[in-house]
């Protein structure tokens, strides 16, 4: 057993409220040695990169995938519900949200037999109930963040829900990287310091508001940055987070921007996004330390551009005066 003063927050949480997480999160989370590198930067950062797998994924209301998050999460009470529920009148497309199903509500309510399928029905209502709520249970900004990803791998979102603007996700992942120093260049855009010959796009959408802001001959091209919070795959995706973008260069709408070079893009463009990981801009400045520990060291040893003030809406300023 991880010792209590060492171990992660959320991992705690789960551990004594829900489920333990799986053996590589939790790891992870605990800041193993092995993912304090500097190509992984910290096991924080590294644990968003693998929690992207799940999120560039189409989710699939018939496998149970999804559960891999945890230790060992025994399926056989999903099994049985999504096998039986006819003969109970109960009809269930996914074994996803039962807590929120109001034909199953009232079944619990009006059906006092307690067999194996009201059982196990009452089980995964509580376990999907609990985990709704998981975020609360948490103290830290940083893991509040990583209890919503987890609770939206299993419980999916949609755009009617949240409000969020919904990404469309590409099939394959661009050659677009996600090392430590991917923030770099966002944080020189951000207090107005471009490479002469640097670019930056703005994805705006119908309304003509910046939602994520696209790097070019800064680092990798064609890697961006949400600048509001969105849901991809039914996930939902906070602001600060790293994605790379696919478009046609070619034959896109677009209009130059006011003040730097690069262009307006509507969102409605773009073939689509993959999610690469959490930014340290994810992370309000007086916690970012914390949370991406040896990650956020090697911005500060490197000689990044204040990346311990540095914060989003200076981003979102310098796009909104491109529009």
């Amino acid at each position: 057993m991880t010792n209590a003063i060492s171990e992660h927050d959320v991992l705690r949480c789960f551990r004594t409220q829900l489920i333990p997480l799986s053996k590589n999160l939790t790891e992870m989370l605990n800041e193993h040695f092995s993912h304090q590198t500097e190509r992984r930067g910290c096991g924080f950062t590294q644990a968003t990169r693998v929690i992207a797998e799940f999120i560039n994924q189409e989710n699939k209301e018939s496998d149970f995938k999804d559960f891999r998050i945890f230790d060992d999460y025994d399926t056989k009470n999903l099994r049985l519900i999504l096998n039986h529920a006819k003969s109970y009148d109960i009809e269930l497309e996914s074994w996803r949200d039962l807590d929120l199903n109001p034909h199953i509500q009232i079944f619990l309510k009006s059906n006092p037999t307690e067999d194996s399928f009201v059982e196990a029905l009452k089980a995964e209502v509580l376990f999907q109930s609990q985990l709704r709520d998981i975020r609360n249970k948490v103290e830290h900004e940083e893991s509040k963040l990583i209890c919503d990803f987890l609770e939206d791998i299993i419980l999916r979102k949609n755009h009617d829900i949240t409000d969020y603007i919904e990404l469309k996700s590409l099939i394959e992942k661009p050659k677009v990287g996600s090392c430590p120093m991917a923030e770099n260049f966002f944080l020189k855009i951000a207090h107005r310091r471009l490479l002469r010959q640097g670019l930056i796009n703005i994805f705006v959408n119908e309304n003509n508001e910046p939602i994520l802001m696209e790097k070019l001959k800064m680092g990798d091209d064609h890697s961006c940055i949400n600048l509001v919070p969105l849901i991809m795959n039914g996930i939902r995706i906070p602001l600060g987070s790293l994605f790379s973008v696919y478009y046609d260069e070619e034959n896109i709408q677009k209009q130059a921007n006011k003040l730097y070079k690069g262009s307006i893009i509507p969102l409605s463009e773009v073939d689509g996004f993959w999610f690469l990981r959490l930014t340290t801009l994810s992370v309000s400045p007086k916690n970012r330390a914390r949370a991406f520990t040896s990650h956020f060291k090697q911005q500060i040893d490197n000689g990044l551009f204040s990346p311990d003030t540095t914060q989003l809406d200076q981003l979102r300023i310098v796009a909104l005066e491109q529009i």
